[in-house]
């Protein structure tokens, strides 16, 4: 499919062109009613990832479902004299436990001077958009706009086409589609499809109201939440052009004051970033996707909490002598990925899961070693929608022991049965399962002992394993990571230990993250074995059949 995309994405930009000079169109100006409402199915050829929403929209009010509705996003602009002057963001997720099941919890945001709350959009901005004629679509003859814009200093174009009907002065969507394209490696970076059906302009906006919800409103810090952002910073016109790069990489807009702030973030952690890799270290940073993010938006993308009661694991099985004994037939490199123990990087975004991706794949490696080999992708979605009221709050954190307890009473299930990652807090379907893969338990490997932990890794790996995940991490891009900021006891992310190996006479252990293949070295990164870097050796687990 992709490659078909590239073949024919110059023949598109020809076609807009010749269209508009050829068509006779007498249709009014394309614009979006001031009220109206659709449901819609969002797929991403690049990614596969396959979405079901429902939007709602007035001048002031905004509200997204996702997920069958089990997460809600409510907007609200702020007016002078209310409740909310700079406006209220609302978002609305289930949660289960012993005591209920699927029962929904509302927070609020509320706007300040610096931040204010806007509303969601999903159908794009069409005041640049050209008629280009006339489609078939499974639902007939349709009129169809189109936008290009061409970033030839960046190497980019993006296309976005809209099909739409029209009913005397209004225009319905009916199908949305948006490619990314990099003209310098001639690929599709993302490409993709919003299929929009249900379209009405009358509705009740009584689903605005969150009355029935009993939200709890908080209030955000002044500027940005970033107290690392010096504001009287001079800008800086080079740093701005990489800026640019930046943001049309990552498929990123800003408006207002938010792309100066976004801007003053990416130049802070650009010059951390060139300062580290001039000190010559045996590991180097990169500006990525995180590099205009926040502190406390990255604590988004990690979400280990400390855990309470660790009963019922079962001991480690080996004794000091007996892992001593162990230590001298160990192999000097070993790597989980080559036996089909590790399935593939995930991304969890920015949602705090992470204490769902190093437990799911220390149960499927353990899985595949009793089941002749065969490696099944299990649902850590289910994690997050069902296993609240086990020291875990969904995509708002969680611990390792937390999941461990709840799959020795429910099991795991398949990704196929279940369904996959989804990035949100779900309605917990558990009971709807014909099928699901119970622990016998799970073992805390001997603490602070590098051979202990090789000796688990090689019998029983992949091990979850705790580490402090510090600002650091967020940029590496390769070599053996080390830091000497690194905490060994506060520890925020659950990640994969699946290896170790040597370089130059440094020992490292290979780490999977759960950011998605394109950060680090494939989605993995190398930390050293020496000194229980970052809390590597604090805490490891394995899972017992």
């Amino acid at each position: 499919m992709i490659a078909f995309i590239l073949k024919i994405f110059p023949l598109l930009i020809v076609a807009s062109v010749a269209g508009k000079n050829v068509l006779e169109d007498d249709l009014p100006k394309l614009k979006w009613p001031k009220k109206y409402s659709f449901e819609a199915e969002s797929l991403s050829l690049t990614s596969g990832l396959v979405q079901d929403v429902t939007y709602w929209r007035v001048s002031k009010k905004s509200r997204v479902d996702f997920n069958k509705g089990a997460v809600k996003l409510i907007s609200i602009k702020g007016q002078r004299k209310s409740k909310f002057p700079f406006g209220v963001k609302y978002e609305i997720h289930p949660e289960s436990n012993e005591e209920y099941e699927n029962k929904f919890i509302c927070t609020g945001m509320k706007g300040n001077i610096f931040r204010q709350a806007k509303l969601d959009k999903v159908l794009p901005d069409v005041d640049d958009f050209v008629h280009i004629g006339k489609e078939k679509l499974e639902l007939g003859e349709v009129e169809k706009f189109t936008f290009f814009e061409d970033k030839d200093y960046i190497n980019s174009q993006t296309r976005q086409n809209l099909w739409v009907l029209q009913n005397d002065s209004t225009f319905i969507p009916v199908r949305y589609e948006k490619i990314i394209y990099n003209t310098w490696i001639k690929n599709v970076k993302d490409h993709t499809i919003w299929n929009i059906f249900n379209f009405k302009t009358d509705f009740s906006e009584d689903v605005f109201d969150t009355d029935d919800y009993d939200c709890k409103i908080n209030s955000p810090k002044n500027n940005n939440e970033n107290e690392e952002v010096d504001s009287d910073e001079s800008t800086n016109l080079d740093s701005d052009h990489v800026f640019a790069e930046f943001m049309q990489k990552h498929n990123k807009n800003y408006d207002g004051p938010e792309h100066e702030q976004r801007r003053k973030i990416f130049e802070t952690n650009l010059r951390k970033i060139e300062e580290h890799n001039r000190s010559n270290k045996n590991f180097k940073l990169a500006i990525n996707k995180f590099a205009d993010l926040t502190h406390k938006e990255m604590e988004k993308r990690k979400g280990l909490k400390r855990r309470g009661k660790s009963s019922g694991a079962i001991p480690f099985p080996y004794s000091k002598s007996k892992i001593a004994e162990m230590s001298d037939t160990l192999p000097k490199e070993y790597d989980a990925r080559m036996y089909g123990l590790v399935t593939s990087v995930k991304d969890q975004q920015d949602c705090g899961s992470c204490w769902t991706f190093g437990t799911t794949s220390a149960v499927e490696g353990a899985l595949a070693r009793i089941n002749g080999g065969r490696l099944m992708r299990l649902a850590n979605q289910a994690l997050i929608d069902c296993a609240w009221g086990y020291e875990n709050f969904g995509c708002d954190g969680g611990t390792d022991t937390g999941a461990y307890h709840w799959m020795l009473n429910y099991g795991m299930p398949t990704e196929e049965e279940y369904g996959p990652y989804v990035n949100k807090d779900g309605f917990c379907r558990i009971h709807n399962m014909t099928q699901t893969y119970k622990i016998k338990g799970f073992t805390n490997v001997t603490p602070y002992s590098v051979e202990a932990l090789k000796v688990a890794l090689v019998n029983h790996g992949p091990l979850s394993v705790s580490i402090d995940a510090t600002d650091m991490l967020t940029y590496y891009n390769g070599g053996i990571y080390s830091d000497s900021d690194c905490s060994t006891t506060n520890l925020n992310h659950e990640v994969t230990l699946v290896g170790y190996g040597e370089l130059d006479g440094e020992e490292y252990w290979i780490v999977k993250n759960s950011w998605g293949r394109d950060w680090g070295v494939d989605g993995y990164f190398h930390i050293t074995t020496r000194d229980n870097s970052c809390g590597i050796t604090t805490e490891p687990t394995y899972v017992v059949f």
